[in-house]
């Protein structure tokens, strides 16, 4: 007998729309997605940096940017690539659940060479293959969204993932904090935990199961063609992705840069960075949750996006201009806090926005989805190789206006939604 609290699927059956899923289902889902941000945030936000501070204490800022940087580009690169295989594929596991499972072991295993090699490229070389695990997991992971949840539940079910990276970077610096003298446990954690979490969706997930008759013959071009996306055909998917981008751009440059900026612009050491980073998150995480679950539950009842996209920038830019012109801790806290409950409101709309205006949903929800995972995973690249540039004007450690042009980019990223015709 089926549980009600999911979803079922019947192999080679497309379900159009998709049913109301059950709690059952959301909570295994949105478990899944706060394991897998884990091994994604805490390197971001905190392990890399430690690791290469231990590594090379001279050159530790251009060599995060290089190791983040190289190791995001190539997610990038091979997201779309995974998403177009996992929509063609037609395992008796479903189209999903073989890469969930065939990411996790690479995961692994670039989380231990990060942790073990003791140099700057073995880092990028362990970086790099974890990504590409992660990549795999994420790729099959987003497309669960489109496949499995209806319109009228997309902000509800956006919220709560909105702000599990928010959780799970308070972890992250939580992890940090603790094994910070332990470079195996320190990678490796994270690592496990995600491996944990998405392997108990593999369990209970239902997986549409596409037949050979449905796909058809492989045909390599075809699949080569596939990879390109017209922007001119699909206006709404392509706002919606340079809205997300100019968004996780701003961020990224506080969120990769901020330990730097407490320790080298006001003068924290780092055993208290970790600390004050730990508190933020926590505090963070109560400020995320609210404007995540909150305008997530009102932009479903409202059915309106624009709103909360346009508060979200607001609050972005409010907060970075207040962390440029702090001269201690206390106003980076309050200029952090506005900043992450933009981002709670953020993630929970935008991510319903692009499931209402995701093309081809039934057929190649996978590929679109990886192809607006690129518009968060990009910035993750762009963004540390363009900060030195920003950060060397005026002689170097220019944080102020680093913050400044972010709150400028977080205002253009919000504005993008008014371009959107397909929501309101």
């Amino acid at each position: 007998m089926s549980d009600p609290a999911f979803p079922s699927a019947a192999p080679g059956v497309a379900a159009e729309p998709p049913p109301r899923v059950g709690g059952g289902f959301i909570a295994v889902y949105v478990v899944a997605y706060l394991g897998l941000y884990m091994a994604v945030m805490t390197p971001l936000l905190a392990s890399l940096a430690i690791r290469l501070q231990q590594i090379d204490p001279t050159g530790k800022e251009s060599a995060l940017g290089l190791v983040i940087g190289v190791g995001t580009l190539v997610g990038i690169v091979i997201g779309p690539i995974v998403g177009l295989l996992s929509d063609n594929t037609t395992s008796r596991l479903g189209r999903r659940r073989p890469w969930l499972l065939a990411g996790m072991p690479v995961l692994i295993a670039g989380a231990l060479l990060t942790a073990t090699l003791a140099t700057v490229p073995g880092v990028l070389l362990g970086y790099v293959v974890a990504q590409f695990g992660i990549t795999c997991i994420m790729t099959a992971l987003t497309a669960v969204m489109p496949d499995q949840v209806p319109e009228e539940q997309r902000g509800k079910v956006g919220g709560l993932l909105g702000f599990t990276a928010q959780i799970a970077g308070v972890a992250g610096f939580q992890v940090a904090g603790v094994l910070s003298g332990s470079p195996l446990p320190l990678f490796a954690v994270p690592a496990l935990l995600a491996c944990a979490a998405v392997l108990v969706l593999v369990v209970v997930m239902p997986d549409r199961r596409l037949s050979r008759a449905e796909r058809g013959a492989l045909d390599l071009g075809r699949l080569v063609r596939d990879l390109r996306f017209d922007p001119r055909r699909h206006p709404d998917f392509a706002w919606t992705w340079l809205g997300r981008f100019l968004i996780q751009f701003s961020l990224m440059f506080l969120s990769t840069y901020q330990l730097y900026f407490l320790t080298d612009h006001l003068g924290y050491k780092l055993a208290e960075v970790t600390g004050l980073l730990a508190l933020t998150g926590g505090i963070g995480l109560a400020m995320t949750s609210v404007g995540a679950i909150v305008s997530g539950y009102l932009s479903d009842r409202l059915r309106r996006r624009k709103l909360f996209i346009h508060l979200a920038a607001a609050c972005f830019a409010t907060g970075f201009v207040v962390v440029a012109f702090a001269s201690s801790f206390p106003p980076v806290l309050v200029g952090s806090q506005l900043i992450l409950f933009g981002a709670g409101v953020f993630g929970a709309v935008d991510l319903a926005v692009v499931n209402d205006v995701l093309p081809n949903r039934e057929t190649e929800a996978a590929k679109y989805m990886s192809l607006f995972g690129i518009a968060s995973a990009l910035p993750q690249s762009a963004a540390p190789v363009v900060a030195p540039f920003i950060l060397g004007v005026g002689g170097g450690g220019n944080y102020p206006l680093l913050f400044l042009v972010a709150a400028g980019i977080a205002v253009v990223g919000g504005l993008t939604i008014r371009l959107i015709k397909g929501v309101r």
